[in-house]
C-alpha cells in the first residue's frame, strides 16, 4: 500500500509529458520499426589491417506481395503473404482415392447361439 502512495506522490510532484495521439504513433514506429538501420559505410583498410563489414541489402528487394497491398481483403480480413510457392488454386498429387464401402449393420444377423461370435459378444471368450 505504501509504494502505491509513494507512487501517487511522485506522479503529483512529477507530472507524466501530455503526449498526443501522432506523437504516440510515431514513437511507436520508431521503435518498433522493421527497416533495417543505415550502416556506416565501410571503412577503408589501412596498412597490413583487414576491414570486415556488413552492407545491408535493400529491403525493397525483399518485399514479397501481400493481397491487402490494394486495400482490405473481400472479407475483411488480413492475411500473410503466400510464400509457398505452390499455385493458387489448388494443387492435386496423386489420383483420388477408391470411394469407402457403404455397410447397413442392421442387416447382418445376430450371432448364432454357442458360436465363437456370440461368446466374445457376452464376454465369455476373448476375442482373437
Amino acid at each position: 500500500m505504501s509504494s502505491m502512495l509513494l507512487a501517487a506522490a511522485a506522479a503529483a510532484v512529477n507530472p507524466a509529458p501530455t503526449v498526443t495521439a501522432e506523437q504516440a504513433l510515431e514513437n511507436a514506429r520508431a521503435i518498433f520499426s522493421a527497416a533495417p538501420r543505415k550502416a556506416a559505410p565501410c571503412p577503408d583498410a589501412t596498412g597490413d589491417e583487414i576491414v570486415v563489414c556488413a552492407e545491408h541489402e535493400d529491403p525493397a528487394k525483399q518485399y514479397v506481395p501481400s493481397n491487402t497491398d490494394s486495400g482490405d481483403p473481400d472479407d475483411g480480413v488480413p492475411r500473410a503473404p503466400d510464400v509457398s510457392g505452390l499455385p493458387s488454386g489448388g494443387m492435386r498429387i496423386g489420383k483420388t482415392p477408391r470411394h469407402p464401402l457403404i455397410i447397413d449393420l442392421s442387416k447382418i444377423p445376430e450371432a448364432p447361439a454357442g458360436s465363437d461370435a456370440d461368446k466374445i459378444a457376452k464376454g465369455e471368450m476373448a476375442a482373437p
